[in-house]
């Protein structure tokens, strides 16, 4: 019970508090959201790179 409690009281405060935002404020989350997301894309796809580049490599390195 107490468990749900807890639950319950940070899912007000947190409802509190995204309706308390701003326009600017929410502009400002959505920037930074917007921004950890295009790192985590970048990020991503950098690593399916380098992955196809070592298999590339190691296929020349079979080949030779």
């Amino acid at each position: 019970m107490e468990q749900t409690n807890v639950t319950a009281s940070y899912l007000v405060s947190f409802f509190t508090f995204l309706t308390g935002l701003s326009v600017n404020e929410w502009v400002a989350v959505g920037g930074l959201v917007i921004g950890v997301a295009t790192f985590l894309t970048n990020f991503w796809f950098k690593r399916e790179h380098l992955k196809i580049a070592r298999q590339q490599v190691e296929t020349a390195g079979e080949n030779t």
